[in-house]
């Protein structure tokens, strides 16, 4: 900014014999035509003052030929809208979660069958981008299991895509998500790495308090071992917050 500064006062000062009136129409025509209108000039022979101003205008262009031109005309209210505008960070949403398993099941999770291990879920989903009309969106999750004796905790990182986009405000969302889990706690012989998935439906209230929202999710939430035969498959309900900014 200060060197667009900089560039803008030592043009006036070129120009600053040529009157008032000349830096009013420059101000007020659209920056395409008085672009065209120096050209012109410049292809223009030349033999008096005006020949002075033409040149420094030239050499001003040849300077900085992106940033100067705009500096000088940033005093339009048109340019200074479409400033704000693009400076305007795009649509942003976080959501916090709590739930539990409503009906869960394992597979050659130690060595045998079991029906209702899942128990707590936790998580945070960060929605950071818009894709083809999908929102790209990163989720972190902690769930907890019993098996017999043993309380395996494992966390989850997926990059999860949610369809219709929140920016529209459309209460019901799905979406599908695959990534990696980490296993805190673990059964020996059992793989501490696991490639989670799930498939998710919800219902957002946005802004009910603010920029403060409600939300409730119904998810299938699966696991495969990496390194071992482990399998689990559970439903899980979770409620929480949604933040927009």
């Amino acid at each position: 900014m200060k060197k667009s500064t900089y560039f803008q006062n030592s043009f006036f000062r070129v120009f600053g014999g040529l009157g008032d009136f000349r830096v009013f129409r420059f101000k007020n025509f659209l920056m395409p035509f008085a672009f065209l209108g120096f050209i012109c000039l410049i292809a223009q022979p030349s033999n008096s003052q005006e020949t002075v101003g033409r040149k420094a205008a030239t050499k001003y262009f040849k300077r900085s030929p992106n940033q100067d031109y705009q500096g000088m005309d940033q005093n339009s209210p048109n340019q200074d809208a479409d400033s704000s505008r693009a400076s305007e960070p795009g649509f942003q949403m976080l959501m916090i979660n709590i739930g539990s398993y409503l009906d869960s099941k394992s597979y050659l999770w130690t060595n045998q069958n079991l029906s209702q291990i899942g128990r707590a879920n936790y998580g945070v989903t960060y929605l950071f981008d818009q894709w083809h009309g999908l929102d790209r969106n990163i989720r972190i999750e902690f769930s907890e299991y019993r098996l017999a004796n043993d309380s395996p905790r494992k966390i989850s990182f997926l990059p999860l895509i949610t369809f219709p986009r929140a920016e529209t405000q459309f209460p019901l969302y799905f979406g599908l998500g695959v990534g990696l889990g980490v296993f805190f706690n673990q059964i020996s012989g059992e793989s501490d790495l696991s490639l989670d998935y799930q498939l998710v439906t919800g219902a957002r209230f946005y802004d009910v308090f603010g920029s403060v929202g409600f939300f409730a999710e119904l998810g299938l939430k699966n696991h495969l071992h990496l390194l071992s035969d482990g399998q689990f498959n559970g439903s899980a309900l979770n409620t929480g917050m949604v933040f927009t900014f």
